[in-house]
């Protein structure tokens, strides 16, 4: 401390007192002490022609706060000297290894925190570390990989919130595949303002409707995505209204008034079938086909040559590439009985998904993009 006390001159230019830095070496108040560690700080980090000696003086003086008993004076160190450069790294060390009051500050904003360092804090298991790694302003690539591997959901939501965290396609394809049931990592990837145009397509059809539009809203989607997006919440839409119709007579009007406003287009008419939504189909086909609803339904079901019913779909304009989601349907329809109400409508979905990815046709065979694009158009 006498070395301390014979340099304070170095710091007279912000009225440093020989007796602020003796406060330090005896049990002076928190609130002394901590006064007292703010005029070092601005003058450690804001002066640009520090001298050696004045810089030496301040460090040491570190050395002594970051060993405090009191956490109130560890927590004013850390925040006041965050925004310095090139401290020496047992301060460093010292800190980042302190309770979470005092180091998380510290790590979210001290520029010169080494590779290694950081590479510790991520192998850690405090979340709030974590969380102030992915906080970090411009944080480099390698350890946004990190964050997606090792690291909880939370602190991978943080990673995506931070705008400035340079995420490679490697790491976006890492989060999509681990996180791929998590609403809340998805909504922060809508929520991201840059995001790359393959990760958008990789997501967009498991988004809700709500974040389709959120996702038009906020990102430059080409312009056939963002059609495909809005086409899709309107089926879904239209859909939900035709559940709580009840009669033939409101399906009939339904459908009839999507017909005449040229809206009611082949993907809409086959996610009406996946979905359960018989009713709708057969009057689907009745509109489109120009086929009397008695003949729509004999067709459907009592016909025992599956020709039959492809030419009602030919007829229907229903894309050939469509014929296996809607014979999937069909088929679990036979083989439940499903009675296309509200219930059991998931695992009547579900069924029809499973009878998708093992059509095995020779003379409708499906690309494994055909089969993304039905299984888009049912979920």
């Amino acid at each position: 401390m006498d070395n301390l006390l014979s340099g304070f001159c170095e710091m007279n230019e912000l009225n440093l007192t020989k007796e602020d830095v003796a406060a330090l070496a005896k049990g002076q108040s928190v609130e002394n002490k901590s006064s007292t560690i703010k005029k070092v700080a601005h003058y450690y980090t804001s002066q640009g022609n520090l001298s050696s000696r004045g810089k030496q003086l301040a460090e040491d003086i570190f050395r002594i706060m970051v060993q405090d008993v009191e956490i109130k004076v560890r927590e004013v160190l850390a925040e006041s000297i965050k925004n310095s450069r090139n401290l020496p790294h047992d301060i460093v060390t010292q800190i980042i290894s302190d309770t979470e009051t005092v180091s998380v500050p510290f790590i979210k904003f001290y520029n010169d925190l080494a590779k290694e360092d950081l590479i510790t804090i991520l192998e850690t298991q405090n979340i709030s570390k974590q969380k102030a790694v992915a906080s970090r302003h411009n944080l480099p690539e390698e350890f946004s990989h990190i964050i997606s591997e090792k690291c909880v959901e939370e602190v991978v939501s943080t990673l995506i919130s931070n705008e400035t965290a340079q995420i490679n396609e490697q790491t976006y394809n890492n989060i999509i595949n681990k996180y791929k049931n998590s609403e809340n990592i998805k909504e922060k990837l809508v929520y991201r303002a840059q995001l790359p145009a393959h990760i958008i397509n990789k997501i967009m059809d498991s988004l809700s409707d709500e974040l389709k539009k959120r996702l038009i809203m906020v990102h430059d989607l080409p312009e056939n995505i963002a059609s495909d997006l809005v086409e899709q919440v309107k089926e879904k839409t239209t859909l939900k209204i035709s559940e709580d119709f009840s009669s033939d007579k409101q399906i009939d009007d339904l459908v009839r008034q999507l017909y005449k406003s040229d809206r009611l287009t082949p993907t809409l008419v086959v996610r009406s079938i996946c979905m359960g939504d018989l009713k709708f189909f057969e009057y689907a086909l009745v509109y489109l086909s120009n086929t009397p609803l008695l003949e729509v339904r004999k067709i459907l079901f009592n016909s025992q040559a599956d020709f039959v019913i492809r030419n009602l779909l030919r007829k229907a304009f229903i894309p050939k590439n469509m014929f296996p989601a809607v014979f999937s349907a069909l088929n679990v329809i036979r083989e439940t009985h499903f009675d296309c109400g509200k219930n059991a409508k998931d695992t009547f979905v579900h069924k029809v998904i499973e009878r998708i990815l093992s059509v095995g046709n020779p003379d409708e065979e499906l690309s494994e993009n055909d089969i993304n694009y039905l299984i888009s158009k049912i979920s």
